[in-house]
């Protein structure tokens, strides 16, 4: 991911459900994916934390990261995503929109991602950061002020991934109530099993 992993899915899910500060507090667990919510520090914003497990190689994951013009087709309410500037054969610069319920907003973000494999331990880190003034802000669209995601990728050398997603985010503007019950664990948990079906394939 890259990521973009993943805008509306978890950035709607990061202001919802209180608990101790420096906690995780699970919100779903189902077929091998569990998302928590937690309070990351002095941020009034929650982050989102996803522990999946599913088939595939390092590489294999690799390359749908790095395609990210292909994310509507796993990351829940992704409308546009695209390459800004491929930086190296690992590091891209990209841009994603995620769509939004009317009345509210569409939000974007251009994010530089960094992928590095390890292949000698079968581990893959990703680095996920957005870059709000890379590229003009759009009308009519909420440029997201702060993302950050990560993710830690463990292979068993065959063909099983254990992943840990992290994504801390600042969605800017205002998201109501009702947008974010919809959001707290479908979002997450939809992009984790889109996730899993194209591993399979």
């Amino acid at each position: 991911m890259i990521v973009r992993l993943f805008i509306s899915v978890f950035f709607i899910a990061i202001m919802h459900s209180a608990f101790s500060q420096g906690q995780w507090e699970l919100s779903r667990d189902q077929n091998g994916i569990k998302i928590f919510t937690g309070k990351g520090g002095s941020s009034k914003f929650k982050e989102i934390k996803v522990e999946a497990t599913f088939p595939g190689t390092i590489q294999k994951l690799t390359n749908i990261l790095l395609n990210v013009g292909n994310t509507k087709g796993w990351v829940y309410g992704t409308k546009d995503s695209y390459v800004i500037r491929r930086i190296s054969a690992n590091e891209i610069l990209y841009y994603s929109e995620t769509a939004l319920p009317w009345p509210v907003s569409n939000r974007d973000i251009p994010i530089k991602m960094i992928v590095s494999p390890d292949v000698k331990n079968n581990t893959l880190k990703v680095a996920a950061a957005g870059i709000p003034n890379a590229i003009p802000e759009k009308k009519g669209i909420v440029r997201i002020p702060y993302f950050n995601a990560t993710w830690d990728v463990k292979s068993d050398g065959k063909n099983k991934l254990d992943v840990v997603y992290i994504l801390k985010m600042d969605p800017g503007g205002s998201v109501p109530a009702g947008v974010t019950n919809m959001f707290v664990s479908k979002g997450p948990f939809e992009t984790f099993s889109n996730l899993s079906e194209m591993m399979r394939k």
